[in-house]
C-alpha cells in the first residue's frame, strides 16, 4: 500500500510531529484543520488546509469541519473498481489514504462531572465519520485511531511491509474505537440524566482494560475494565501502594470485602472503625467498634483459619499498631482509606502484600450488577434496600429493631452467600461475628454451620446472640433447631406461607422473632 495523501486530525497530539515529519519526508501531502493543522505548521510541517478540499470554511463554532462530500468520498470511493475511478474523476475527488484520528476527549471531561452543555460539545461527530469511513475502506485506506500505532506504521512503511493484513488490524481497532466512543457517550449521558448506567460494553482492547495474570484458575484468562466515565476513585482505578497486580479472584474478594465494610461504615457514627475480612467472597471475619486495632483482633478472631490469605478492608487509617499485627499473619491484600507511614514502613517487609487506597463508598452505588449465561447477560440493580419498618412479630420483645447490632447483622447477611445465617455478639464497645453459615442449599445446615463456628469460637451460650437469616424459613423445623441450640432472638425478613407457623414455634420456645420485610439473597 502506498501514502500519498494522508488527512490529521488529532485531540491528543502525542508523537504526531513525529509522524508528520515522518510523511514530510516521504513527500505525503498533509491535510489537516484547526488546532492539529496549527500545531504542525507550527513545527515547520507543510499543510494544506482542509478547507482547500472540502470548499467549505470550518463553521458553527468549530462544529463543521471534516463533514463533508469531498472528504468522504476522497476515503471511501474503491481504488479497484472502475466505476468509482471514473465518478471520482468526474467529480475531481483525490484519494486519501492515510486517516490519523483520534477523537474529542469526551471521557476525561465526563471523568471532572462537566455540565451537560460541556458534555455535548464535547462529542465528536466529524471525527467518528472519517474514522469509520477508512476503516470500511481498509482495503485501500489505513486508518490510526492511537498515538501507540504510529510507530509500528512508520517502521511498516520503511520496511515496505504496509499491506491489506496490517491495515485491516489497524481498521478493527478503529471500529473499536468508536464502538467504546458512542458506548462512552451514552453511559454518560444517561448516568447524568437518568442516574443509571445502562449500557454494557466491555473492549477488551482498549488502552483502560487491563489483563489480570489469569482468571478465576490458571487456564482461564481475565480482565479487569475500568468504568471510564466514573471520576471519583473506585476498585478499579484504586492506587495500588505496593505489591503486584491484583489477580481476578483478589478482585472479586476485594469488591465483597470494600462492599461489605462500606455498608457497616454507614451503620453509626460512634462504630465508624469497621473492619472485614473476607475469603471467597464471604465475610469470615467483620466488627465494628470505637478504634481499629480492637475490631481488627475481634475480627479475625472470628475465623483464624478462613482469615489466613484473605482479603481485609478497613474503614479508617491502618495504623501502626494494625500493621504489627497482620505483619505476623497472611494476607493477600489490604484496603484502606490511608496507612500511616509507621504501617507502610512495617509493610515494606511483605513484599507480595498488596496495598490498596480506598475509602468507604459515600452513599449509594450506582453500579449494575452483570453476569453472563449462555448466549447472553442477566442484570440487576446494586442491593441497596433499607430496612426502615421492622417489626417484632412475637410475644417477645427482647430484639430492639433500631439497635446498631440488628443492622450490622442485617449487613453481614446480606454479604453471605446464600443460605445464609449469622450469629452477632456484642460485648467490649465491639460488634462482631460469633459464627457463620453461608453457601448451602439447605438452610438448617447454615444454622448448624453458625453455631459450630461460635463454638470454636470460645462461646458456650448462645442466648445473648441474634441470629440473621438473609431469607425466610420455610418450616418451623429452624425454629426448633434454634430453640435446640439455644437461640433467644431471630431476625428474619418473612414472607412465607408458612409465616405463623414459624411464629407460632418462635411463641412455644420463648424465641423474638422480628420480621425485616426485606430479602437478601446472594448467589
Amino acid at each position: 500500500m502506498k501514502i500519498k495523501r494522508a488527512l490529521l486530525s488529532v485531540s491528543n497530539k502525542e508523537e504526531i510531529l513525529k509522524l508528520g515529519h515522518f510523511l514530510q519526508k516521504r513527500e505525503v501531502e498533509i491535510i489537516s484543520s484547526g488546532g492539529t493543522r496549527k500545531y504542525l505548521e507550527s513545527e515547520g510541517i507543510k499543510v494544506t488546509p482542509i478547507e482547500e478540499v472540502t470548499g467549505n470554511p470550518e463553521a458553527f463554532g468549530g462544529r463543521m469541519k471534516t463533514l463533508s462530500f469531498q472528504i468522504s468520498s476522497a476515503l471511501l470511493f474503491r481504488r479497484n473498481n472502475a466505476e468509482d475511478i471514473k465518478q471520482a474523476a468526474d467529480l475531481d475527488i483525490l484519494p486519501i489514504d492515510l486517516v490519523v484520528c483520534n477523537l474529542y476527549p469526551f471521557a476525561e471531561v465526563a471523568a471532572k462531572n462537566a455540565p451537560w452543555d460541556e458534555l455535548i460539545e464535547n462529542i465528536d461527530i466529524g471525527g467518528p465519520t472519517m474514522v469509520r469511513a477508512a476503516a470500511k475502506n481498509y482495503k485501500d485506506v489505513v486508518c490510526l485511531t492511537s498515538p501507540g500505532q504510529y510507530e509500528n506504521f512508520m517502521k511498516a512503511v520503511e520496511e515496505n511491509q504496509l499491506n491489506e493484513e496490517l491495515s485491516l488490524k489497524y481498521a478493527l481497532a478503529a471500529f473499536s474505537h468508536t464502538a467504546s466512543y458512542d458506548s462512552m457517550i451514552t453511559r454518560t449521558l444517561n448516568l447524568q440524566k437518568e442516574g443509571i448506567d445502562k449500557v454494557i460494553h466491555v473492549d477488551l482492547d482498549s488502552p483502560e482494560v487491563k489483563e489480570t495474570r489469569y482468571g478465576e484458575n490458571p487456564h482461564q484468562r481475565g480482565y479487569v475494565s475500568p468504568s471510564t466515565h466514573v471520576s471519583e476513585r473506585t476498585l478499579a482505578n484504586a492506587p495500588l501502594l505496593q505489591g503486584k497486580a491484583l489477580s481476578y479472584n483478589n478482585y472479586l474478594d476485594a469488591d465483597s470485602s470494600w462492599r461489605c465494610n462500606s455498608d457497616l461504615f454507614h451503620l453509626s457514627d460512634e462504630y465508624n472503625h469497621c473492619v472485614t475480612i473476607v475469603k471467597h467472597s464471604n465475610p469470615c471475619g467483620a466488627a465494628v467498634g470505637k478504634n481499629s486495632f480492637s475490631a481488627l483482633e475481634k475480627a479475625w478472631a472470628g475465623d483464624p483459619i478462613s482469615s489466613f490469605g484473605s482479603i481485609i478492608t478497613f474503614s479508617q487509617t491502618v495504623d501502626k499498631k494494625c500493621a504489627q499485627f497482620l505483619c505476623e499473619k497472611f494476607v493477600e491484600v489490604i484496603i484502606a482509606p490511608h496507612f500511616s507511614e509507621e504501617a507502610l514502613n512495617l509493610f515494606k517487609s511483605k513484599k507480595n502484600l498488596r496495598l490498596l487506597e480506598l475509602a468507604p463508598h459515600s452513599g449509594v452505588l450506582k453500579d449494575l450488577m452483570i453476569r453472563s449465561i449462555h448466549g447472553g447477560h442477566i442484570i440487576q440493580e446494586e442491593d441497596e434496600g433499607v430496612e426502615d419498618k421492622i417489626e417484632l412479630v412475637t410475644e417477645s420483645k427482647e430484639i430492639d429493631p433500631l439497635s446498631i447490632v440488628t443492622q450490622f447483622g442485617i449487613k453481614i447477611g446480606k454479604h453471605l452467600k446464600s443460605n445464609a445465617i449469622v450469629l452477632i455478639d456484642e460485648s467490649d464497645d465491639l460488634i462482631s461475628i460469633a459464627g457463620a453459615g453461608m453457601g448451602n442449599p439447605n438452610r438448617l445446615v447454615s444454622v448448624h454451620q453458625a453455631c459450630e463456628k461460635a463454638k470454636e469460637n470460645g462461646y458456650k451460650s448462645f442466648s445473648n446472640l441474634n441470629l440473621i437469616s438473609d431469607a425466610f424459613f420455610p418450616f418451623r423445623d429452624n425454629i426448633d433447631l434454634a430453640h435446640e441450640l439455644g437461640i433467644r432472638k431471630i431476625i428474619q425478613p418473612g414472607g412465607s406461607i408458612k409465616d405463623k407457623e414459624v411464629i407460632k414455634a418462635c411463641d412455644e420456645h420463648g424465641i423474638s422473632m422480628a420480621f425485616t420485610g426485606m430479602r437478601h439473597f446472594r448467589h
